[in-house]
């Protein structure tokens, strides 16, 4: 199972829009709003490294009022 960690910033008065849409991608197991320097931390699992990407890639920094993402991939 490959996993990644996401710092995600939204635009101002985003932040429960873009977290309702990110539940709902297959493969993100957790979003949670912030208190801090991001908006949002998300974690994405798949079965490869690659699936993760496409999810961050192709599903994820796509959605509206998403300004800025950090992707950090867990290697252990």
């Amino acid at each position: 199972m490959a996993r990644a960690y996401l710092r995600i910033w939204v635009d101002s008065g985003f932040e429960d829009a873009v977290r309702g849409a990110l539940v709902e991608i297959k493969g993100v197991t957790a979003a949670d709003l912030t208190a801090g320097d991001q908006d949002l931390m998300v974690v994405v699992e798949a079965d490869t490294y690659e699936d993760v990407l496409q999810i961050v890639l192709g599903q994820v920094r796509v959605l509206k009022g998403i300004q800025r993402t950090v992707t950090s991939l867990a290697v252990g």
